[in-house]
């Protein structure tokens, strides 16, 4: 038995340190299937090692010590927030990732107090951010040499460059652990011989620089430029100065050479509409607080209840990460969070104190830990699993290392069997919305393929298997749309289910509404529209469908008085401060369409030109640069050959416009 147990313990630790070197190649996105995914293997890790406590390993230490109880506090406040959700399915994915956080500090700091292991989890931790550091430095050299391109940001496998900016705050610090490791490795060898495990580990540390600095992440740099303070204080009192000058230097330096950080730093104040729109994004989560300041909306679900808030376009995340806590969940949760912190905080600045590697490890803890908070004050990089997780990865094996050098205490074995169970059945969760998942990939792959039918009966397997997952229901709805009139009123259907799992989903209100259009009840198809746009305001498409429908039942007043409600959003700060300085929606340009005919009609030439030029302009611009990046965008999967046609339709009705005017001026 007791080799058994001790089999249980050492299998999950090797998996813990396979999971830490693989996360950034599939868990750098927020998508459900690999949110479960880097969740599940995280559960199995757990359910290993507290089935070992449970038979009486005694290779548990300290762990999290008082963090706990904040810990487990802010899991009960989420489960509690849950019942007074806005979208239930997000809220249990959400919930399922926190713990698999909170799963994974426990764990690194249970498991891996032997000096050995801890070492083991740092080389892990720098081996996955080295690998992606060096495919984005690749990619970012291929596109210099055969794009001439040097301003390209870099983002390794994961969603966006400031992703992997979060990411590499974590490895930096991790990489400076193992190149003290390899240090100590070297020097027990013989002088003569060449320091590989140096050379390895410097070779990491820099290569890790460099990516970050080639994602041109500006908050990512400010975090690295405070992570480099908290490592610097770390160093022996008569060689800190030498290298904060050096710090200093080198900085400025990488800036000037760095092109991708070097023009966004300098375009920060001519290009401001990514500050701008932050701060209105700041103004509406702060509503949505003061809407809901205990339970919030729901956890997991701030891209469904933030559009009521909006000040400006969409965006599914707040960029700032205390805020969306607190909105998603309530303050008392950011009040959780903020008492774990420091009560993780306390323990590593008692590591600062003592001699050795153990002072390395926790200064790179807290560098990681203050890194990644600073960039969350303007990002969202904590959200995603290969950030959240490896940041807890980091802290854990610092806790381990402050623990008295794998100090035992004697495992209580109810709460393991708790811990058991509870893992078990998280598992189990995951397990089922994964399969879920699988099944829903294999319907959009018949759906790309045309094969509708058969779509329709994957869709329909994985909507029974996860049933509250309304994104499933919506792939189902569209596939059933497309088998005719009774195609239609079955879709119809599945669309007034998904209202009832997630009634903040704009997107489905427009959807339905387009369906009973093509059924013939453009009442039901008006009032849909309607809904669609007091749940989320800011949503153009969902103008341009009522004013058409409007259009279509011959209610002229009331089309136009759409129409220029979504000409007053372009006006508003939603068409002032976007989040990117190129057009991604055209959807103006039918307003400026409509008020062109009616200014043309009323005998105002002028204002019907200025109208009819915005709407070319803007549709021949989207229209322009979608037709450059085409092929790019056809590899990748996005391309959208309907939108652009459209907007090239757009275009070319506002260019006849203009040149009927410019006729009619000559006669």
């Amino acid at each position: 038995m007791k080799s058994f147990v001790l089999w249980l313990a050492n299998a999950a630790r090797v998996l813990a340190l396979g999971i830490v070197v693989t996360l950034p190649f599939f868990a750098g996105f927020m998508f459900t299937g690999r949110v479960l995914t880097a969740a599940g293997l995280t559960l199995l890790v757990a359910l290993l090692a507290s089935l070992a406590c449970a038979l009486g390993t005694k290779t548990i230490n300290r762990g999290v010590g008082a963090a706990k109880w904040p810990l487990l506090g802010f899991l009960a406040w989420l489960l509690v927030a849950a019942f007074y959700t806005a979208y239930l399915h997000a809220s249990l994915v959400q919930i399922v990732q926190m713990t698999s956080y909170v799963a994974l500090l426990i764990l690194f700091a249970s498991l891996f107090a032997d000096p050995r292991w801890r070492a083991a989890g740092w080389i892990a931790l720098v081996t996955g951010g080295a690998l992606q550091a060096v495919i984005g430095v690749r990619d970012w050299t291929q596109t210099l040499i055969f794009q001439g391109d040097p301003s390209w940001r870099i983002f390794g496998t994961m969603y966006n460059p400031n992703v992997l900016a979060g990411y590499l705050l974590v490895v930096i610090p991790a990489a400076v652990v193992t190149l003290a490791v390899a240090r100590k490795w070297d020097d027990r060898g013989d002088e003569d011989r060449p320091r590989i495990a140096s050379i390895v580990a410097g070779f990491a540390l820099l290569t890790a620089s460099a990516a970050l600095l080639l994602t041109a992440s500006r908050a990512g740099f400010l975090g690295a430029m405070l992570a480099a303070a908290v490592l610097v204080s770390a160093l022996p009192t008569r060689i800190r100065a030498r290298w904060v000058l050096v710090g200093i230097v080198t900085i400025i330096a990488l800036i000037i050479i760095a092109p991708p950080l070097r023009e966004r730093m300098l375009s920060a104040t001519a290009q401001s509409h990514s500050a701008i729109f932050r701060w209105y994004t700041w103004a509406g989560t702060a509503e949505m607080i003061v809407a809901s300041p205990v339970v919030g909306f729901g956890p997991g679900t701030y891209e469904h209840a933030y559009p009521q808030f909006a000040r400006v376009g969409f965006t599914r995340m707040a960029h700032h990460t205390p805020l969306q806590i607190a909105a998603e969940a309530g303050i008392p949760a950011l009040a959780l969070v903020i008492a774990a912190v420091i009560m993780i905080v306390l323990p590593l600045l008692r590591g600062l104190r003592q001699r050795g590697l153990v002072r390395i490890e926790t200064a790179a803890a807290l560098a990681a830990l203050t890194g990644v908070g600073l960039q969350n004050l303007a990002d969202y990089s904590w959200h995603v699993p290969a950030v959240g997780m490896t940041l807890a990865v980091a802290v854990g094996l610092a806790l381990a290392a402050t623990a008295g050098g794998g100090e035992r205490v004697r495992p209580r074995r109810g709460l393991c069997w708790i811990a058991v169970g509870l893992a078990l059945l998280l598992l189990v969760t995951c397990a089922i919305g994964l399969r879920a998942q699988v099944l829903a990939g294999r319907g959009e792959a018949e759906i790309a393929r045309g094969r509708l039918q058969m779509a329709r009966g994957w869709l329909r397997q994985a909507s029974e298997a996860d049933p509250l997952n309304a994104a499933i229901l919506h792939r189902l709805a569209q596939a059933t749309a497309a088998a005719g009139p009774g195609g239609m009123q079955l879709a119809v259907e599945k669309r007034l289910r998904i209202a009832e799992l997630n009634p903040l989903d704009a997107g489905n209100y427009l959807a339905l509404a387009e369906l009973y259009e093509r059924l013939g009840d453009e009442a039901s198809a008006v009032n849909a529209a309607k809904r669609a746009i007091e749940v989320q305001p800011v949503y153009l498409r969902a103008y341009v469908v009522l004013a058409q429908l409007y259009e279509q039942m011959e209610r002229e007043d009331a089309a136009m008085e759409t129409w220029r409600a979504l000409n007053d959003l372009y006006e508003s700060p939603v068409g002032l401060h976007q989040p990117l300085d190129e057009v991604t929606d055209y959807s103006w340009a039918y307003a400026w369409l409509a008020l062109g005919r009616e200014a043309e009609a009323l005998g105002n030439l002028q204002a019907a030109e200025r109208y009819f030029r915005q709407s070319a302009e803007q549709t021949g611009e989207f229209a322009r640069v979608h037709r450059s990046r085409e092929e790019t965008l056809r590899e990748i999967g996005t391309w959208d050959e309907v939108r652009v046609r459209e907007a090239e339709r757009l275009r070319d009705r506002a260019e006849r416009a203009l040149r009927r005017i410019e006729s009619g001026d000559e006669s």
